[in-house]
């Protein structure tokens, strides 16, 4: 299977996970951390025997753990801030402001990686930008709320995570590396929230179904994402391609979450921002 089709199923997966983690934190007594750790050993759960059936491999950790290990608080930190930011802002207004993880990532990859920027990559980037500041100001005086700030913080985390898995997928297989990605951060977690961690037994006992049908959806955009980087394509495209999910899911939450407030706002800047990445990539 060729890498633009597994990251079309990447792109599908992954704006549908969008609408089940919106509806799993409408829910009050939902604690974004809590949800977190459980959405990590989830996906750890599906991922791993997938991995196994690929023929998983253990990693050479005497010469790759600074890499583990960064990418490990990366992810579990970035996802806590995702889930808090879901719980306070819309689903499409999330997948907008995460479009600037790609910038991040196309800057990291010339920083780290050796990857070069040119003109169109500079148009891209003020493309993004411009649909970060729609987003923020959807017809009002231009302002970033609490769940805008965690979204742009939280993507950020992610690409940087994202140059230090390619440190590592260099030296090690992809799919055995997206299996233990999937379960090292919940248990970073154990240990970086303690409280969170005394109250699991209770959040297990009345586990959200949009939670788990979230973790299933997302383990398949993960399965896919460094499936398609294992077929030798680059960061760049596949980075490019997953990003239409943009759209997508602004499209989706519309439609099924009723998310009508601002509605050509985010259109606009969902495609300014799908736009942005593209010429970024280039």
């Amino acid at each position: 299977m060729s890498w633009l089709v597994i990251t079309l199923i990447n792109v599908i997966a992954i704006s549908t996970a969008s609408l089940f983690q919106r509806l799993a934190m409408k829910d009050e007594e939902s604690d974004p951390v809590t949800s977190t750790i459980i959405f990590q050993f989830i996906l750890g759960f599906i991922v791993f025997p997938f991995a196994l059936s690929q023929g998983f491999a253990w990693p050479l950790f005497a010469q790759l753990w600074p890499w583990f290990l960064l990418s490990t608080l990366l992810y579990a930190l970035g996802s806590v801030l995702f889930f808090r930011s879901i719980k306070l802002i819309e689903a499409s207004e999330m997948i907008v402001l995460g479009g600037a993880g790609a910038l991040v990532t196309v800057i990291c990859a010339y920083l780290f990686l050796g990857e070069r920027l040119g003109m169109w990559q500079y148009g891209g980037a003020a493309l993004i930008l411009s649909a970060i500041l729609v987003i923020a100001s959807q017809g009002k005086k231009l302002r970033f709320s609490t769940g805008a700030w965690y979204a742009l913080i939280a993507t950020s985390l992610f690409s940087f995570a994202v140059i230090s898995d390619m440190k590592i997928i260099y030296h090690y297989d992809a799919i055995s590396f997206a299996a233990m990605m999937s379960i090292l951060p919940g248990i970073a977690l154990l240990f970086l929230f303690p409280r969170s961690t005394v109250m699991l037994p209770q959040a297990i006992k009345r586990i959200n179904k949009n939670l788990l049908l979230y973790a299933v959806l997302y383990s398949i955009g993960v399965v896919t994402f460094y499936a398609a980087l294992g077929t030798g394509a680059l960061l760049s495209q596949v980075s490019v391609v997953a990003r239409t999910n943009i759209i997508l899911t602004v499209l989706l939450a519309a439609v099924f979450l009723q998310e009508h407030n601002h509605l050509w706002h985010k259109l606009i800047a969902a495609l300014l921002c799908t736009v942005g990445v593209m010429l970024v990539a280039m």
